[in-house]
């Protein structure tokens, strides 16, 4: 069991987040998968593959009035979330459970909002990785067609969907989608100008015959010298520091 924890900074110091020392961690791609949910207060929102609750604890403190779910496979993971919420005094259901399991209590609850951070890489494409955390939020234990499988069973009609996943497996996630989603929006990102784009926020609606909408690539950082020094594009400073929302165009 792991024990060991650091406490961290979340958009600016709004968020006190405890992660476990050795395990996977939190990182930019979470908190640019919350900034780009669009929720009203009311509305009940699902994080699938919720960690130690970066991703809730950065959408709760933006946008108040949420009925919000996660559900995480790892328990250790899913009762330091818990405690996350409960030390920056935000609300939601954690539940610590397998995607695969019918007897979840969410297979009985429709959502306006799922988003999720899916296993970037299938099984067998990078080699083992032998902490169990990092392993679990980095190669796919169920294939990503059983995470978009769930996200569309428990969508209401109109509601949205948005993952964040590597720019490779693009096509893969569109094949998915299709016949169940439309109006999809393709949000490239990449760390600096001129670099290949490396990862994609896709966001689509249950039900919708909406076209599909290829954003301009954005670009998170910027370089400030000769050398390796780099800081963030305006855009993505406010969202990082100041909880700022993420928007496709």
């Amino acid at each position: 069991m792991q024990t060991q924890t650091t406490k961290n900074k979340f958009l600016g110091d709004r968020l006190d987040i405890f992660q476990f020392s050795e395990g996977f961690r939190g990182t930019t791609d979470t908190v640019l998968l919350a900034a780009c949910i669009q929720a009203s207060s009311g509305e009940k929102v699902l994080e699938l593959g919720c960690g130690v609750g970066v991703g809730l604890c950065c959408l709760l403190s933006r946008l108040s009035g949420l009925e919000a779910y996660g559900i995480e496979i790892d328990r250790n993971s899913a009762n330091l979330c818990k405690e996350n919420l409960k030390i920056n005094q935000l609300k939601a259901t954690v539940i610590n459970s397998d995607l695969s399991n019918k007897a979840m209590k969410i297979n009985k609850i429709s959502f306006d909002h799922i988003f999720m951070n899916p296993p970037f890489y299938k099984e067998g494409v990078v080699k083992k990785i032998s902490n169990k955390s990092i392993s679990i939020a980095k190669i796919e234990v169920l294939k990503l067609e059983s995470w978009i499988r769930l996200a569309s069973k428990r969508c209401k009609p109109r509601g949205k969907i948005t993952i964040i996943q590597r720019s490779d497996r693009l096509p893969e996630i569109l094949s998915l989608l299709k016949g169940s989603f439309g109006s999809i929006k393709v949000l490239p990102l990449s760390s600096f100008k001129g670099d290949p784009t490396k990862t994609v926020i896709v966001q689509a609606t249950k039900g919708s015959k909406g076209i599909f909408k290829l954003y301009p690539q954005k670009n998170i950082h910027i370089r400030t010298g000769k050398g390796k020094e780099a800081t963030y594009e305006d855009e993505f400073r406010e969202i990082l520091w100041d909880g700022k929302a993420l928007h496709f165009n």
